[in-house]
């Protein structure tokens, strides 16, 4: 079995990486006054996509876990427009997160995220939804794009 990391651990990591670094780092400011505040949109909605796509999860009664193999394939709620809402929104946490704190170099930490979920999380749960589902994930790749 493939050893990973799991995905709120990698968003935590990210997101005391990010104010590590502007407590003690040197930063280049990049957003300043009030349009700082933009930032808490982004985070309320990178926690109501994972909340959303998790109560859709339970109720369906299938497995949320990266690391385990998923029951069925859901396609309704987050899922009609994106095939990684929970990754999504972790996403849009750590954006929030940089715009709240205004410095260039929390872009390191979003894009980290994204680099490790794009190539290493998705690639490795879309091949098990690829075995498990066959065409029927096959088609809903061709209708439902892997970020937005």
């Amino acid at each position: 079995m493939r050893k990973i990391i799991l995905p709120p651990i990698m968003l935590l990591s990210c997101l005391i990486g990010m104010i590590a670094l502007y407590q003690y780092g040197e930063t280049t400011p990049l957003i300043t006054g009030t349009v700082k505040n933009v930032g808490f949109l982004f985070i309320a909605l990178g926690i109501g996509l994972p909340v959303w796509g998790a109560q859709i999860f339970k109720r369906v009664e299938t497995n949320i876990l990266p690391y385990k193999s998923p029951d069925k394939l859901v396609t309704e709620g987050p899922f009609k427009f994106s095939r990684n809402p929970m990754y999504l929104g972790m996403l849009l946490v750590l954006i929030g997160t940089g715009v709240r704190l205004g410095v260039l170099e929390s872009l390191y930490f979003v894009g980290l995220f994204f680099v490790v979920a794009n190539w290493w999380y998705i690639p490795f749960e879309e091949g098990k939804m690829d075995k498990m589902f066959g065409e029927q994930f096959t088609d809903y790749k061709k209708q439902v794009r892997r970020w937005l």
